[in-house]
């Protein structure tokens, strides 16, 4: 898509030797076997793309602070009992999920409405364009996180636990890989990852991320050189003025640490490989 780079068979069945075990994304064999779909312009023609957001961040993000909300549905998916707020018709946005988590540990796993928010901070600071926005919102005196409600589009489990196969599909992941260790987020799995019809990967459910452990969550082979490039420009300086609020300052250690085990990673996979098989350009 747009000048990316075709991926052969083989390199794709390399790419995506990633499963769904207990529920979670790991490195082993599963989606290889996706139905090819083809990602360029001639495919894109007609198919709407749910990042509807984009251009748009600042309007959307002010009006999921304060839009009237009208009814509340549940969410029959999701561990954290999220809910669907309908809001009042006319703005931007036609409802947000809301989630009401306060920072702490539930069934094993650190959890927080604040770590959503800091998803969606980190995914504006590295331009990755996957994450929708998220504010905190108050809702009977409760805070939590609303986070625009995105559609039309599938999740890789209704689909069968497969993801379209093709240059652009390859960029979302090896994006979502790199993310997924940057933020320290253990709980990657085929309910929260959405696909539009224009074969866009969305990225939600962030609040078991920015954990303090410094142990890379997903295997990777390949990084893309645009997202490699921001994240390691990124200061600590900058991150913890925008994140220590939010998830603290041993996360954002934790977060440093793990990008230095990436740029260990990256350095044996292109000693090994090769540059250009490792670092791929836009």
């Amino acid at each position: 898509m747009h000048g990316r780079r075709v991926v052969n068979a083989v390199t794709m069945r390399a790419l995506l030797k990633i499963s769904i075990a207990a529920g979670v994304l790991l490195a082993f064999p599963a989606w290889h076997d996706a139905p090819v779909r083809a990602q360029g312009p001639a495919a894109a023609r007609g198919a709407a793309s749910a990042k509807t957001w984009l251009g748009h961040n600042a309007e959307i993000e002010a009006y999921l602070r304060s839009a009237e909300i009208e009814r509340f549905d549940d969410i029959s998916v999701g561990v954290t009992r999220p809910k669907r707020a309908h809001l009042k018709p006319g703005g931007p946005v036609e409802s947000l999920v809301w989630k009401r988590l306060p920072p702490g540990r539930r069934g094993g796993h650190w959890e927080s409405y604040k770590s959503e928010i800091a998803a969606y901070e980190v995914d504006k600071m590295l331009a990755t364009n996957m994450v929708p926005p998220v504010v905190e919102r108050e809702v009977d005196g409760d805070p939590g996180a609303a986070v625009m409600w995105i559609g039309p589009t599938r999740t890789v489990k209704e689909m069968g636990g497969k993801l379209p196969i093709g240059a652009g599909a390859a960029h979302d992941i090896r994006k979502m890989l790199m993310f997924d260790n940057f933020i320290g987020n253990p709980d990657r799995n085929a309910g929260n990852i959405l696909v539009d019809s224009a074969g866009n990967i969305i990225l939600i459910d962030h609040s078991r991320a920015f954990i303090d452990k410094t142990e890379l969550p997903s295997k990777f082979e390949r990084v893309d050189q645009t997202l490699w490039t921001a994240i390691r420009e990124l200061t600590p300086e900058a991150l913890r003025e925008r994140l220590e609020p939010l998830v603290g300052g041993r996360a954002i250690d934790a977060m440093l640490e793990r990008r230095s085990r990436m740029q260990s990673a990256v350095d044996a996979l292109v000693a090994k490989k090769g540059r250009s098989l490792v670092i791929i350009p836009d």
